[in-house]
């Protein structure tokens, strides 16, 4: 009897340790990935091309960056005349990387919030140099 009860009360503390154990991600907690998902619209652009002037560009209601959450993390913006089909990669770091139109870029999250996001994009590789800095709200 003394091995039943025993036995009852490790698989009660079993079944506590799992269901404590298994909370939902949200708010602040929640991984960049799970927080930039869906779809951003874009308010504005600032792009600087070494050697030249910043551009602003302010966006109009059909422009937007859509991440998507599927396995191969892929991402489609639409700027302007501007469309693309691209990934992403989230890193430790809590930055991210962007892969389209034969052009990568490595970027600099600044602020993430429900409806919020503002990262700065540095082409990788590219010459000459040039740096975008992304305003997108929901």
């Amino acid at each position: 009897m003394k091995k039943q009860i025993t036995l009852a009360v490790m698989v009660l503390f079993i079944v506590a340790g799992t269901l404590t154990g298994c909370k939902k991600e949200t708010g602040e907690a929640a991984p960049l990935k799970k927080k930039i998902e869906g779809r951003w619209q874009v308010a504005k652009v600032e792009t600087t091309i070494e050697g030249n002037e910043m551009a602003v560009y302010t966006g109009v209601s059909g422009d937007f960056f859509e991440f998507r959450g599927d396995e191969n993390d892929q991402m489609e913006f639409n700027i302007g005349t501007d469309r693309a089909l691209g990934n992403y990669v989230v890193l430790a770091s809590d930055d991210i990387n962007l892969s389209f139109s034969g052009k990568l870029f490595n970027c600099d999250v600044h602020t993430i919030t429900d409806n919020q996001l503002e990262f700065t994009a540095t082409s990788n590789g590219v010459s000459p140099a040039e740096t975008r800095k992304y305003f997108l709200t929901r």
